[in-house]
């Protein structure tokens, strides 16, 4: 039996739902195998849960209440707010998991900054663009990319390899000084080292990153690779070898065309000292 890790509640949004889910199944008298076996998971499955390494999803939470006896929505209520149904982007869910499995991230961005590098403020802008979308789902949206960053600020955590184009260094969000924060966030991050930030300059002419945003997730070990593309509607996971492999030679494309690393932080701080005006 593996040694059982104690978890934070206040930790994440995660954590609190494992540690709500771990108290009631040993109230109930369960073995992680038993609820499994109830739920159609494995022990280990709901053991990743209870530890905030794998989400559940509402219908399943649902199934636990009802295996465990549990007054409806009492474990429910804990869950995170983009795990449940009234959301979104509930298909984003089973990239999560892939994500916080991945020991390689691969991330690009033709307009604006990827998701895991963008500051709070910033994402909520972008959120804001999207039509027909509610403050309340605003804000769900701006915290379930914070809690990705987790990933990144983990022990150990996965090496990421992020592009993106000159034009979102040339694009405001928000305002000017969302915008100029959010640069100093990347310079930040950039210099970290685990992540390699490169940036494809204007003068490079290049047509190959014309496509929309996406991140390719690889696990060692067992190699297993996946990828999430953005949509208008959310987005959408492959794990189908042709579609991600072809993602793979896109992205390797891309990045041949982009400045070095440190060029790349260079062209960041530049932007950083010119006057901006927008027309």
């Amino acid at each position: 039996m593996g040694i059982e890790v104690e978890l934070n509640p206040e930790a994440s949004a995660d954590a609190r739902f494992g540690y709500e889910l771990r108290k009631r199944r040993k109230a109930a008298g369960l073995t992680l195998a038993q609820l499994g076996a109830r739920v159609a998971l494995t022990g280990q499955q709901i053991g990743n849960i209870e530890r905030a390494d794998r989400r559940m999803d509402e219908d399943r939470a649902r199934r636990c209440e009802e295996a465990m006896s549990l007054p409806a929505g009492d474990l429910v209520q804990h869950l995170p707010r983009n795990s449940r149904s009234s959301v979104p982007f509930r298909n984003f869910l089973p990239w999560l998991d892939r994500e916080k499995q991945a020991t390689e991230l691969c991330a690009y961005e033709g307009m604006v900054v990827p998701g895991l590098l963008q500051t709070r403020e910033y994402a909520e802008a972008i959120c804001r663009g999207g039509p027909g979308l509610t403050p309340e789902q605003v804000k769900e949206t701006a915290d379930a990319r914070m809690e990705r960053q987790a990933v990144l600020s983990r022990d150990n955590p996965p090496y990421l390899y992020a592009v993106l184009d000159q034009c979102a260094l040339l694009r405001p969000v928000g305002s000017e000084e969302i915008t100029r924060r959010q640069f100093r966030h990347l310079l930040t991050m950039g210099k970290k080292p685990h992540i390699v930030l490169q940036i494809v300059p204007l003068r490079a002419m290049s047509t190959s990153g014309l496509v929309a945003g996406f991140v390719i997730a690889r696990t060692a070990g067992d190699g297993e690779e996946a990828a999430y593309i953005d949509t208008p509607d959310g987005g959408r996971m492959v794990d189908r070898l042709e579609p991600v492999e072809k993602l793979k030679v896109w992205f390797q494309t891309i990045r041949a065309d982009a400045l070095s690393r440190a060029d790349s932080l260079a062209l960041i701080e530049e932007r950083l000292e010119q006057p901006w005006t927008w027309s």
